[in-house]
C-alpha cells in the first residue's frame, strides 16, 4: 500500500485563528466535517476549513503576502521590520521583502535557497 500523501493547508485572511499568514500548517485530519484539523507548533488545531487554501505535499516555494497598508496597518506594525510585500520561506517559515520581479530568494533563517510562488498570493 502506498501511504497517502501529507495536505497542507494556508490561512486566506489575516488573524485568522492567530495563524500567519503564508505558513503552510500540516493537516492532521480532514473529516467530512467543514472543520479541519492542523498542527500548529505541535498543537492540535481546530478550524474552520473554509479559511483555508490547501495543497498536497510539502510546498517549495515562498508564499507571498501582499498587504493592503491601509487595511492591513495593524498586521504592517506587528510585522516589524517587513513592508507590505513580503515572503515566507516554505522550509522554516522565516520571512522576508521582496521585490516585484523577484525569481528566488535565500532564507536569512535557515539559508536555503527557493524560488518564488507569484502565482497565488495571501
Amino acid at each position: 500500500m502506498i501511504p497517502k500523501e501529507r495536505k497542507w493547508a494556508r490561512v486566506k485572511r489575516a488573524r485568522a485563528y492567530g495563524l500567519r499568514r503564508g505558513a503552510w500548517y500540516p493537516v492532521l485530519n480532514e473529516g467530512k466535517s467543514n472543520i479541519v484539523v492542523l498542527d500548529v507548533n505541535k498543537k492540535a488545531i481546530p478550524a474552520d476549513r473554509s479559511m483555508f487554501d490547501f495543497t498536497t505535499g510539502k510546498p517549495h516555494k515562498w508564499s507571498v503576502v501582499r498587504l493592503n497598508p491601509e487595511k492591513d496597518a495593524a498586521e504592517l506594525a506587528a510585522e516589524a521590520g517587513l513592508g507590505p510585500l513580503y515572503g515566507v520561506c516554505p522550509s522554516c517559515s522565516g520571512r522576508v521583502n521582496l521585490k516585484d520581479g523577484d525569481t528566488q530568494v535565500k532564507c536569512r533563517v535557515c539559508e536555503l535557497l527557493f524560488e518564488i510562488d507569484w502565482s497565488a498570493s495571501c
